[in-house]
């Protein structure tokens, strides 16, 4: 009797652990050359994907609506002063919007907030003109639709950057972007009402926890900082 429930318990291990690599990652999908990996998967950690912030939807019509994105570095401790992004407009079909096929990369400074607008390639009355500090995600398409994937403009930011002097962080941080805010809405230009978008593994949905993986490591606060939706 005991044998087989050993057996049972191994197999169960062993059905679990299977199922688990077959589970794949929701995030991943084709539209650059890298896809996005489980935790600890990811050498430099910047397409793992507790690194990455997510909106299920976005979109654009001309002359009809078009979608607004706010990025905000609240300059808190263990933030460092500048944070990377690169942010990826996937359609419905899977391509990038924007006519240059190209994802926008831009830094937010700590205390300050980006603007970024997706919209239609020379729209009237919002663009790099009429606007000249925000970032444009632009396509030519009349009619645009899908979800955003962001992710760290740099390798490592699971990594601390900056110096260290007795022990205490002066000025240095984790350039990781799930720790700005972020807050975005669809507008619809005809009525000028609209309705907000969702993000996913932002500062808004992290939270720390005391044990983790190789946490026996860990020597100070400053070490343990939350990350993106699969935290450990």
């Amino acid at each position: 009797m005991k044998i087989n429930h050993l057996k049972r318990y191994f197999i169960g291990i062993a059905m679990t652990a299977f199922l688990a690599l077959l589970a794949g990652n929701a995030f991943g999908d084709n539209i650059t050359t890298t896809n996005a990996t489980r935790d600890f998967s990811d050498g430099d950690g910047k397409w793992a994907n507790n690194y990455m912030v997510m909106s299920p939807y976005w979109q654009v019509e001309g002359g009809a609506s078009y979608t607004f994105i706010a990025v905000s570095h609240s300059s808190l401790s263990g933030m460092a002063s500048s944070i990377g992004v690169t942010i990826n407009a996937i359609t419905s079909t899977g391509a990038l919007y924007d006519a240059r096929n190209i994802a926008e990369t831009f830094t937010v400074v700590a205390g300050n907030t980006q603007r970024v607008f997706l919209v239609p390639t020379n729209h009237a009355t919002i663009n790099s003109t009429t606007i000249p500090t925000a970032v444009f995600i632009s396509g030519t398409t009349d009619f645009s639709h899908g979800h955003l994937r962001i992710t760290p403009g740099t390798t490592h930011p699971q990594l601390v950057f900056g110096g260290k002097i007795e022990g205490n962080y002066n000025g240095a941080g984790f350039r990781d972007s799930t720790m700005l805010t972020y807050w975005g809405s669809v507008i619809v230009e005809a009525n000028t009402t609209g309705f907000a978008m969702e993000f996913i593994g932002d500062m808004n949905d992290s939270q720390t926890l005391a044990k983790g993986y190789m946490s026996h490591l860990v020597t100070g606060p400053s070490s343990v900082m939350a990350s993106g939706v699969n935290l450990q």
